[in-house]
């Protein structure tokens, strides 16, 4: 993550304060887009499509929309990964964060070093949570491609766990003379005899 230069949408409504925020980031390497209320930061990820990597959002953020709200909105569009940045430590306040996203909570004025590792903890558990989708899809993209092949097979295929077929193909069942194939499943092979067939 070192070598990566990720960008940040800070959401805060304080001028001085975010300036300062911005530039102890930008020190740090991120690259740092600021808006001023929750609308804007819905506006910036939902209709811009900006390009960010995760939203240090403030909670009080003047007349408008809150940041909780600002970023359940912005979660119902697009997984990102979302630090609260806030005054507020009461425990209410943290445990309605916490509904909403599970990527940190920073109390303002903590400093540039714990801000920073926060920030860095939240995109190496996004990035493995989304290592996790990707292998999952991989997974049952191979375990699709797998029963097409094994179903589509001419030759009889039978899968057994544990000394008792758990699978088989058309073929197999046409092998042994067998119509019902949930008579087969969880037999063993002592248990397989031909069905019989109707005289024609």
């Amino acid at each position: 993550m070192k070598n990566i230069k990720h960008t940040i949408l800070l959401v805060e409504d304080e001028s001085i304060i975010a300036l300062k925020e911005q530039k102890l980031l930008e020190q740090r390497g991120y690259s740092v887009h600021h808006v001023f209320s929750g609308e804007d930061a819905i506006s910036m990820v939902i209709e811009k499509s900006l390009d960010i990597d995760l939203i240090l959002m403030d909670i009080d953020l003047g007349s408008g929309i809150d940041g909780t709200v600002a970023a359940g909105k912005i979660l119902d569009y697009r997984d990102i990964p979302v630090v609260f940045l806030s005054s507020h430590i009461e425990p209410e306040v943290v445990e309605k964060t916490e509904k909403i996203t599970s990527y940190g909570y920073v109390v303002k004025n903590s400093g540039i070093v714990v801000l920073d590792a926060s920030i860095k903890m939240a995109l190496k558990l996004f990035e493995a949570k989304e290592e996790r989708k990707r292998t999952e899809k991989e997974l049952l993209e191979r375990e699709e491609t797998f029963f097409v092949l094994f179903e589509g097979s001419v030759r009889p295929l039978l899968l057994m766990k544990d000394g008792l077929f758990v699978e088989c193909n058309k073929a197999a069942l046409t092998f042994l003379g067998i119509a019902d194939k949930e008579r087969f499943i969880g037999s063993n092979p002592m248990e397989i005899s031909p069905e019989r067939q109707p005289d024609g």
